[in-house]
Order: C-alpha cells, then sequence, then structure tokens
C-alpha cells in the first residue's frame, strides 16, 4: 500500500527564520526516491507556499487548513466561506482594530502588512506577491492605527476560503462568541485561522486519500502547532517536532526533535522511511 506522508510547514518543515533546513531538503527527496508521497498539509494560503513547493519539489497540498485540497496540481476539492459571513468577520476585525487577511485561492488581500510578516515569510512579502488593498496601509512595515476594510471591489466575486485575524489567545474568544459556526485554527500566538466548522487538516487528508483510494493505514503527518492536531489524532501515525506546542507533543505518537536539528530527517529515519 501506498505511502503517504503529510508535512506542516511553520515550525516544522521551515525555521522561525524562515528556512528550510538542508536535512529536510534532503529527506524530502529521499522519501520520493523510496516511491513514498510527500504532501504539504498548511493554514498558508497557495500564494505563500509556492517557494516551499519549488524548492522541495511538492506539486501536492492541502492549504488553509483543509479548505482547499490539491494533487499534482488539480484541485480535488475547495470550500469557500460564505460571502454574508466574510463581510461580518471583516466588519468585526475592523470594530476591534484588527488586522486581517482575506486568502483566496490565487489572491491575498489584507489590511495590515504587519500581519502579514507574522503569519508568513516577510521574504515573500518584499517581493510584492501579495496584493494590499489600496488605501488601507502604507507599503512599508508602518501600519496605521486604525486599520480600515478590505475595499468590496477588490475582493468581490472573489471566493475567500480562509481569514486571518491578528487578535491574542485570550481576545480570540470574543470572535468564538459571535461566531458560532466557524472553525478556529492557531499556529502561532499572534494570529488565529478561521474557517469554516468542520473542516481542518485532518478532513483535507480525507478528501485527499478518497480522491487517490487510499486508505489511513501507512500515512504520516509532521505537526508543531494547534492547528496540526485534528491532523495528528487523524493519520496512522503522528509525529511532533521538539519545539511544538506542549498540547501537540502530548497528542502525538512520536515527538522527534526541533525543525533546525534535524526533525523532519531523524523521524523519517526513526520510523524507516528514508
Amino acid at each position: 500500500m501506498e505511502k503517504v506522508v503529510f508535512l506542516d510547514i511553520d515550525g516544522t518543515l521551515v525555521t522561525k527564520y524562515n528556512s528550510i533546513p538542508e536535512s529536510a531538503k534532503q529527506a524530502i527527496q529521499d522519501l520520493k526516491k523510496n516511491d513514498i508521497l510527500p504532501v504539504i498539509a498548511t493554514g498558508r494560503a497557495p500564494l505563500l507556499i509556492e517557494e516551499v513547493r519549488k524548492e522541495l519539489g511538492i506539486d501536492s497540498y492541502i492549504a488553509m487548513n483543509g479548505q482547499l485540497v490539491v494533487h499534482k496540481g488539480e484541485v480535488v476539492y475547495h470550500n469557500p466561506i460564505e460571502k454574508e459571513i466574510v463581510s461580518k468577520l471583516i466588519d468585526q476585525a475592523v470594530e476591534n482594530n484588527d488586522g486581517i487577511i482575506l486568502c483566496g485561492a490565487k489572491d491575498i488581500f489584507s489590511n495590515s502588512i504587519v500581519s502579514l510578516a507574522k503569519r508568513s515569510s516577510v521574504l515573500t512579502l518584499l517581493k510584492g506577491v501579495v496584493k494590499i488593498i489600496p488605501g488601507s496601509i502604507q507599503f512599508s512595515l508602518l501600519s496605521r492605527l486604525i486599520k480600515k476594510p478590505p475595499k468590496p471591489k477588490d475582493y468581490e466575486g472573489k471566493p475567500i476560503y480562509q481569514i486571518i485575524v491578528e487578535t491574542s489567545i485570550e481576545e480570540e474568544r470574543h470572535y468564538k462568541e459571535i461566531f458560532e459556526d466557524l472553525h478556529f485554527a492557531r499556529s502561532n500566538h499572534y494570529t488565529v485561522d478561521i474557517i469554516s466548522e468542520g473542516i481542518s487538516k485532518a478532513t483535507g487528508i480525507e478528501h485527499y486519500l478518497n480522491h487517490l483510494g487510499l486508505k489511513k493505514e501507512n500515512t504520516y503527518a509532521f505537526g508543531d502547532s494547534p492547528n496540526d492536531l485534528e491532523m495528528l489524532a487523524y493519520v496512522d501515525t503522528s509525529v511532533a517536532m521538539g519545539n511544538g506546542w506542549d498540547s501537540v507533543k502530548e497528542a502525538a505518537d512520536y515527538v522527534t526533535d526541533d525543525v533546525d536539528k534535524d526533525g523532519i530527517k531523524n523521524a523519517l529515519k526513526h520510523f524507516k522511511l528514508i
């Protein structure tokens, strides 16, 4: 039976300095030589995983915490958020003066470059691939004190799959009280990913496996943050990074070394995948 390894990006494949360890790069190539399929499973939008995918030669991914699933360039599942909910979330974020990011399949819109810098690679930002909402911020690392809402004309008619809000874990509770029918997934202490209820990296994996006609046996997943918990619980064998949150380590079958201490390579060797 074909083996599949699902890999988170931030804190798992990529260090806090937004670099992929050489040992992880080689490990991914060794997986492919052994006919084991590596698949990215991330909270990032597709636009923000391009560099990682190209560097590793991975063309299958679960993006935006399960909202979009792609196998070898083909979309096999997608689940945009209802437009009315998107509008309500924008209004609430602006009322709270919170930074907000709207994630589409090909576009990203934000009223805070600070939020984007905290949620993704600054290198990607400086390359100008992210569309900043006109009139909401200046093209610098200094956002305005009052964050304006994204203009509807900028994202109108485009499906939005995930909304990221710059808010603390404590303040996140306020959003949860208002938006009871949405799912909140956190990968850092600065921002929270908001997606459709009932969706997670686990449901993304389920759609992916169903598309290929595979079962959960011989599936592995690597993660480090709370938004990886459903994924780690779903697969056959779960691995937490040494630098991961305590709750993730407690939930995993195996805890490997830190991402920058050959954690990916060492775990794959432990399970005799490479």
